[in-house]
């Protein structure tokens, strides 16, 4: 009778027990994706690195801004029989996501301290959220969204504060969750950084994205070989990125795996060439979340993102079939790169010249 009595209490404990495991697994799972999780693991520490030159980007002056402003220099359907042989669109629209779309969105014009404040508050990153979520079909609730110093805006809920920590552990969150048939967008706009640095590749010059420190008060680097580590091991192998930068054009390391190997479906959107400097405007954009401050815009994300896909002015090609052209949620990656790269004003195309490392088969609709 004791031993029925015993065995009765160890089998209670264990179905205690298995209760307990899954009711937290299933919490765990539960657990909404913008929340800020820096305690989702333990963040590899930073590389060491010298040499390091923060790459500011160039303001552009009011007459500038105004010769930028105005009509497009290739309105749509310019080239719909005539196709540039630069040009990344084939018009041909590739496979689409057939799975949960997932994005990090990070825009950072308000840095810790004044020095590297770029302006007020960044638009970038709210247009790419904007377009994202209304054009694409991106439920909010799969975006980390990190912009300036604030944790949160009018526009929406916010992943916290840019820092290196909170960027690494949305990209370990949504490669813990992303399928094989998921699609995931990395978009970064801000100050690049140039350095050797100690991040696993062979370069003699490393490029980097400059964010917020663990505690927002310092700044931080998250190296291209770090972001190559990083986005390595994903079941998808469609991850778009792009950044808005100076010296973007170095980022193409991330097309690759640890081993060299070119990633197939990977596409890697850079603003500028390696060396090169990306232009901004800190007044001439519009207000995007109703805060009452102008959100300032990179010269490139301003065509690429804002004109090229949320006004619909690179769509040259009728990829859904429907005989109209000008459609803001026709317009796949490469007609809004082709767009923005052909539209940069010709006297600053030799200081900035935007680039593509596209492993996409066909054109990508996001």
């Amino acid at each position: 009778m004791k031993n029925r009595f015993n065995i009765l209490i160890i089998s209670a404990v264990i179905i205690g027990a298995v209760f307990v495991l899954v009711e937290t697994a299933i919490v765990s799972q539960a657990a909404p994706v913008n929340n800020n999780q820096n305690s989702y693991r333990e963040v590899p520490k930073p590389v060491s690195a010298t040499n390091i030159k923060i790459a500011k980007k160039v303001f552009l002056s009011p007459d500038d801004i105004r010769g930028i402003k105005g009509p497009p220099i290739n309105p749509p359907g310019k080239n719909k029989d005539k196709k540039s042989q630069e040009g990344a669109a084939t018009g041909v629209l590739g496979s689409l996501a057939t799975g949960t779309k997932h994005a990090v969105i990070i825009g950072i014009c308000d840095y810790p301290g004044e020095k590297w404040d770029i302006c007020k508050s960044d638009g970038d990153s709210l247009n790419m959220y904007k377009t994202l979520t209304e054009l694409y079909g991106y439920d909010p609730a799969n975006i980390y969204l990190f912009k300036d110093m604030v944790t949160a805006t009018g526009f929406g809920d916010t992943a916290g504060l840019p820092t290196r920590a909170n960027i690494y552990n949305a990209v370990m969150y949504i490669k813990g969750i992303a399928a094989s048939n998921d699609e995931v967008v990395f978009f970064f706009s801000g100050h690049g950084v140039a350095g050797t640095a100690n991040d696993g590749d062979d370069e003699g010059t490393d490029e980097a994205i400059l964010v917020h420190n663990y505690d927002s008060s310092k700044l931080a680097y998250i190296w291209d070989g770090e972001l190559r580590d990083w986005f390595s091991g994903f079941l998808t192998s469609r991850v778009i990125f792009a950044f808005d930068t100076c010296r973007a054009g170095g980022m193409n390391d991330i097309a690759s795996d640890n081993n060299g190997n070119i990633i197939a479906g990977r596409t890697i959107v850079m603003s500028t060439g390696e060396t090169q400097s990306a232009y901004v405007y800190s007044k001439a954009g519009d207000d995007v979340d109703g805060d009452g401050i102008l959100d300032g815009e990179g010269l490139f994300t301003h065509y690429f993102v804002n004109e090229g896909m949320l006004q619909g002015l690179a769509d040259v090609y009728d990829h859904n079939n429907n005989k109209m052209l000008g459609e803001p949620n026709d317009v796949v990656v490469e007609e809004a790169f082709d767009y923005a790269k052909e539209n940069i004003p010709p006297y600053l195309k030799r200081k900035q010249k935007s680039v593509i490392s596209d492993n996409f088969t066909d054109d990508l609709l996001l």
